[in-house]
């Protein structure tokens, strides 16, 4: 019962700060629900899970987080330079006031390379962890 009520408040909680910092609750919190019926299953349920929370934090790592802008006042030309939380300076669009949205399709491919190494890292893990116990319950019922 404590599974389900973790991922509803997840999910409540990301929705109720969905415009500041409710995204990746709301998503994980969502990730949880559908593969909620797995979670006794690990080599189905840890895989996709942690791909998707390494997915999340490797987003909001690498994706623009705060801007800074300089330059004339007064109707002039703005520089608009945005960083990411590990410090990748991300440059601005053509018209120099926004961050260029290839900077986040970029964040979001790099984001999906890591979740799914994670996923097959964590899959290969559990794989291997099955193999020994399996090889090992055998060794001890021959001797």
């Amino acid at each position: 019962m404590g599974y389900w009520i973790t991922s509803l408040a997840l999910v409540a909680f990301g929705l109720v700060t969905g415009f500041s910092i409710g995204r990746p609750f709301f998503l994980i919190g969502a990730a949880m629900l559908v593969l909620g019926r797995l979670r006794h299953r690990a080599l189905v349920f840890w895989p996709p899970f942690l791909g998707f929370v390494a997915y999340n934090i490797a987003y909001f790592a690498i994706a623009p987080f705060y801007c800074s802008a300089g330059g004339i006042v007064g109707g002039g030309l703005t520089n608009t330079t945005c960083s990411s939380l590990v410090g990748i300076p991300w440059p601005a669009d053509p018209s120099g006031s926004n961050v260029s949205a290839s900077a986040f399709d970029i964040a979001n491919g790099v984001s999906l390379i890591v979740g799914v190494a994670i996923a097959a890292l964590v899959y290969g893990g559990l794989r291997l962890v099955r193999k020994r116990k399996a090889s090992e319950s055998r060794q001890t019922t021959t001797i």
